[in-house]
């Protein structure tokens, strides 16, 4: 990259990443199916490497080509190790946590930075669609460990191929639409199926349009 990302743009380059995540998943699942997943989470936590930490960090590493290919080299690296030593719930809970650290730093320039500007806004659709995301590791490892805590999905010891599914239950849950073709079953699946529902409304409802509202009276 020529020129360093700033906080003036750094969200429509994490939007762009986070609805390739979205739709090259659909896609993979359609085509492909298998363990083209793990390329697609990783150019996705890439993205957000360099459009959310990099503004965080005067590294030279994060604002340079060099460190576009340290981090693809560390994290295909990392996702094939697990891989092969079956331990895809520990890949799910390190995929959580970089999206939810993620969600800290993007939630305080976007929503408590206290200037209201097309960026802002930009950032304000990534965390919806990164509260999606949290949710959907979420369901994935509630899938792991409780096989029949879902209906609808397939029980597998791959969680690849119900990514795609549960990305869809969750936003479909986040924004309340409840189509019902898939069901939560256990309690716990249950409880972070109204979690997410709750989460959704108010997000939309109170953040949402206090953004809007705030720039429109600027």
């Amino acid at each position: 990259m020529h020129n360093k990302i700033s906080e003036k743009d750094n969200f429509t380059y994490l939007l762009v990443g986070l609805i390739f995540l979205l739709f090259s998943s659909a896609c993979v699942d359609e085509f492909i199916s298998g363990h083209g997943q793990s390329f697609v989470v990783a150019a996705t936590i890439i993205t957000m490497v360099i459009s959310v930490w990099s503004v965080r960090s005067t590294n030279y590493l994060f604002n340079t080509g060099i460190g576009l290919v340290i981090a693809t080299v560390i994290i295909s690296v990392i996702i094939a190790l697990l891989d092969v030593a079956e331990l895809e719930f520990i890949h799910i809970i390190l995929m959580l946590f970089f999206f939810l650290m993620t969600l800290k730093p993007a939630s305080k320039q976007a929503l408590f930075s206290g200037h209201i500007t097309g960026n802002s806004l930009i950032g304000s659709i990534c965390i919806f669609l990164l509260l999606g995301l949290i949710w959907t590791m979420l369901y994935l490892l509630v899938s792991e460990f409780i096989p029949d805590a879902f209906s609808g999905v397939e029980a597998t010891n791959n969680w690849q191929k119900n990514l795609p599914d549960f990305i869809y239950f969750s936003f479909v849950t986040l924004t309340t639409l409840g189509f019902g073709d898939l069901l939560p079953l256990s309690p716990l699946a249950r409880f972070l199926v109204y979690m997410e529902s709750i989460v959704g409304v108010f997000y939309m409802a109170i953040v949402v349009s206090s953004l809007v509202g705030a720039k429109m009276s600027r």
